[in-house]
Order: structure tokens, then C-alpha cells, then sequence
């Protein structure tokens, strides 16, 4: 679950520090930190991975340290350096499902809604609290970078929950086993998907609310504080999520 979950940082990392790239608005020191930190993820993630999906993640942990590179020597902040970054992240995401799918192409489709929809919430929360930090070292950055930041969390926490309805309609409540409200607290899925859709997915939509509206009147420091809380709740419903996913099959 650990590298499931390192893993999705990763993708969801890289892909959206890549589309916030294109504003070409950001420092390169904060698009460095970022290729540094989600190669570090991708390679926790093949290290901790037992499968064949690990050359999933060292495959992504090379295209990181490749932009890291190209950072570095001055460039890969605009145009077609940005595209190699942003398709490696969606393609680790697809191909991690690819290589672990043990349920033939019954869930396949759900599994990578599942997958893309993880990645980019985890992406967005944290490259958006990250990016927050920036403003309180650099006050004259424009505030159109945090801006997209927090479009983007609300779209995937939107994604996200749209993802999850679509799997409890599929039979999510059957292989949960929740029947009655009560199994909510009594059983242990139904405990544990209680929590994950509080914390994981009801909370963050909530904060994206207010985080949207800090952001509007440029208040950056208030914006980053949500977003911290945001980044815990988001990390906490999408590990209850993982072990539901290793528990039932389906993408939770």
C-alpha cells in the first residue's frame, strides 16, 4: 500500500507541476523541488513495490531525474519539455493497473479511472501546498500559479468523488458489505470507508471552498495553512482507499 500510495504521489506530482509549468510563471527553483521530490517518490515506490509494476515507477523516478536535468542546465520550463513529464506521469498511472490487474477487464476501465483520479488529487493537494511556500519567501510572484493550483484541487476532489460513486454503483456496496447504516460503524469496510469518505473525500471539498476563496483575495498565507490540513485529510482518506482497494478489488 505504501508504494501504491508513494507511487500515485509521483505521477499526480509531476503531472501537475508540469501544467502549472506552463504559465511560465514559476521559479525553477520550485519546478526543481518538484522533479526532485516526485523522482524520490517514484523511486520509494519501486523500492517498496514487489511486482513487475516497479519498473513502472523506476521508469518514472528516470523521466523525473531527467527533468531535474534539464532544470538545472537552464531549460525544461516551457513547451515540449513539459509534454515528457505529463504524459510519463498519466502513462505510470495507466500502466500501474495494467501490470497488477488480476480481475481480467471486468474493473479495468474503473481501476484506471481509479488510479488517473488518486494521482491527481494527491498531485494537486501537495504541489499546490508546496507551491503555497513559495509566496512566503517570494512575495512577488503572481498569484496565477496558486490560482490554477487550486482550480486544479477542485476538479480532481470533484473527479475523485464522481470515480467513487461510479464504483459503489458498479458493486461497491456488495463486496463492502454494508446493508444497513449500522455496518457503517459494526463492520470493518464499512468503518473504514466511513473515514476514508469523511476525512478522504467530504473534508477536502469542503476546504477547497475556502481555499478557493483565500486564494481570490490573494491572502497566501491563509491559502497554504488549508492547504496543509487539506494535504492531511487527503493523505489520510487515500490510504484507507489503498487497503480498501487490496481488501475488496475495487478502487475505493
Amino acid at each position: 500500500m505504501t508504494a501504491l500510495l508513494a507511487g500515485h504521489i509521483a505521477s499526480g506530482g509531476l503531472f501537475i507541476a508540469a501544467l502549472l509549468a506552463l504559465s511560465n510563471e514559476l521559479p525553477k527553483s520550485f519546478l526543481r523541488f518538484c522533479a526532485a521530490s516526485t523522482g524520490a517518490s517514484a523511486a520509494l515506490a519501486a523500492l517498496l513495490d514487489v511486482g513487475i509494476s516497479r519498473f513502472v515507477w523506476l521508469g518514472l523516478a528516470i523521466v523525473a531525474g531527467l527533468w531535474y536535468g534539464a532544470l538545472r542546465r537552464g531549460g525544461g520550463a516551457r513547451g515540449a519539455f513539459l509534454v515528457l513529464p505529463a504524459t510519463a506521469a498519466i502513462v505510470a498511472s495507466v500502466l500501474f493497473v495494467v501490470t497488477t490487474n488480476t480481475r481480467g477487464t471486468d474493473l479495468l476501465a474503473l481501476s484506471i479511472a481509479g488510479s488517473l483520479s488518486s494521482s491527481l488529487m494527491l498531485g494537486a493537494v501537495l504541489v499546490s501546498m508546496i507551491l503555497g511556500h513559495w509566496y512566503l519567501v517570494d512575495t512577488s510572484l503572481s498569484i496565477a500559479p496558486l490560482r490554477n493550483g487550486a482550480r486544479w484541487l477542485v476538479v480532481a476532489v470533484l473527479l475523485r468523488f464522481a470515480v467513487v460513486a461510479v464504483v459503489l454503483l458498479y458493486g461497491g456496496f456488495e463486496v463492502l458489505r454494508v446493508g444497513r447504516p449500522a455496518d457503517f460503524i459494526f463492520s470493518t469496510r464499512g468503518l473504514f470507508f466511513m473515514f476514508r469518505t469523511l476525512m478522504g473525500l467530504i473534508a477536502p471539498l469542503l476546504l477547497t471552498g475556502l481555499i478557493w476563496q483565500t486564494v481570490k483575495i490573494r491572502s497566501t498565507q491563509s491559502a497554504t495553512g488549508l492547504l496543509y490540513v487539506a494535504s492531511f485529510l487527503v493523505l489520510f482518506g487515500e490510504s484507507f482507499s489503498q487497503f480498501l482497494l487490496v481488501a475488496t478489488g475495487y478502487p475505493l
